[in-house]
């Protein structure tokens, strides 16, 4: 599951940075087709589409690296049992969360599959299926780290303070 992870996260990146920069490019080009009179009227649809898209992406890149925001100044100087037990907790509430948005999202791509992007014509389906797949992937890193927390249960899961 790791290799497997690992590759995905890879080419997430890759997908993610390629979005960014189209984003860029495409809101600097239509800021100067604008300027001379000829806007490109699809480009904001466009860019607020990708720009989900990259969200998703990057909150599996935040969770696989393990810096999504935290407070452990506490939990770091309980015992080794106590942060793993903390640890175990909340990793299954993210994932019962993460259910959930995958749940959601689905039925929200359902209910706009008709629904169409006003200067793109294409379905409002590709942008909200952002949400079940980008959940999906967050599925896989959360179960890929609860199984490296409990084969690893001996070991603190939060870093000690030196």
């Amino acid at each position: 599951m790791k290799k497997f992870n690992e590759k995905v996260g890879r080419i997430e990146t890759m997908i993610a940075v390629a979005m960014l920069v189209a984003i860029v490019v495409l809101v600097f080009v239509s800021a100067i087709t604008r300027f001379f009179g000829s806007p490109i009227i699809w480009s904001i649809d466009l860019a607020q589409l990708l720009f989900i898209w990259i969200s998703m992406l990057g909150a599996d890149a935040a969770l696989k690296k393990k810096s999504h925001i935290g407070v452990d100044l506490i939990v770091k100087k309980l015992p080794t049992k106590f942060q793993n037990t903390v640890t175990l907790v909340t990793s299954l509430l993210i994932l019962a969360f993460l259910f959930f948005m995958l749940y959601q999202g689905s039925v929200l791509c359902i209910q706009n599959y008709l629904r169409k992007y006003a200067t793109l014509n294409i379905s409002y389906s590709f942008g909200t299926a952002a949400v079940p797949i980008g959940s999906v992937f967050m599925i896989l890193t959360m179960l890929e780290q609860i199984i490296d927390l409990i084969k690893n249960w001996s070991k603190p899961s939060v870093s000690k303070l030196i």
